[in-house]
């Protein structure tokens, strides 16, 4: 698929598929792919979810998925064309190589960049799409938290994945994959996320100082990224 071609996916089967090609087109050690493989398995886990009618606010979940999943594919895109990928992503392509670094960190900078930095602005865009608001307590809020479970069930899996072999054995000894899960604390990012989101959501009247937010916001989780993968 040409760099072009990864800009927008119009539904889950669409990000699904677009995943897939990722994995096939890039090494197993690379640290994007990495992330693109655990990334690949909780979307089939929402999906799910989705087809159980486990959310109640309609079509926003599915919606949501897409806009976020976009924003990885964007990245992706800009790297594959040469271009600057913006500053939350650009820890993980620029050392996606790097040697001596452990594959659990290359999964945390990339949920780092996808949660703290993409989410809030999904779930604008999702809530435009819908003419819905981001308000606590409602419908979309609820199902927004509800995805914790989800992602809950896919925590032992993926770790699964990470702690095998010589590292099993050093995680037993240090610990370092359980207390590397706890230190992201996704649900504590996730409703950080669902705040920004909100935040971003007052700013649209205010071009100038969204533009000043989303800044330093992509700068803050840049910078944060570059101290999961040190």
């Amino acid at each position: 698929m040409s760099a072009t071609g990864w800009a927008q996916a119009a539904s889950i089967d669409d990000v699904l598929e677009r995943m897939a090609t990722i994995e096939a087109d890039l090494p197993r050690d690379d640290g994007v792919a990495t992330f693109n493989r655990m990334y690949f398995q909780v979307t089939k886990l929402v999906d799910r979810a989705i087809d159980q009618d486990r959310f109640g606010a309609g079509p926003f979940l599915g919606r949501l998925d897409v806009h976020f999943a976009n924003l990885f594919f964007a990245a992706y895109a800009d790297d594959l064309a040469g271009n600057p990928v913006n500053q939350a992503w650009a820890p993980l392509f620029d050392h996606r190589n790097r040697p001596r670094t452990h594959p659990l960190q290359f999964a945390l900078a990339g949920m780092n960049a996808h949660i703290c930095h993409d989410l809030p602005s999904a779930v604008v865009l999702t809530c435009r799409e819908l003419s819905v608001e981001p308000i606590d307590g409602g419908p979309e809020h609820v199902d927004f938290s509800t995805t914790n479970s989800v992602l809950e069930e896919a925590q032992e899996e993926i770790k699964g994945w990470f702690s095998t072999g010589a590292v099993a054995r050093l995680d037993e000894i240090g610990g370092r994959l359980d207390d590397g899960f706890a230190l992201f604390g996704i649900h504590v990012a996730r409703a950080a996320a669902w705040e920004v989101s909100q935040m971003l959501w007052d700013l649209s009247d205010n071009p100038k100082l969204e533009r000043m937010f989303r800044s330093n916001l992509g700068r803050g989780v840049g910078l944060a990224s570059r101290g999961i993968l040190i």
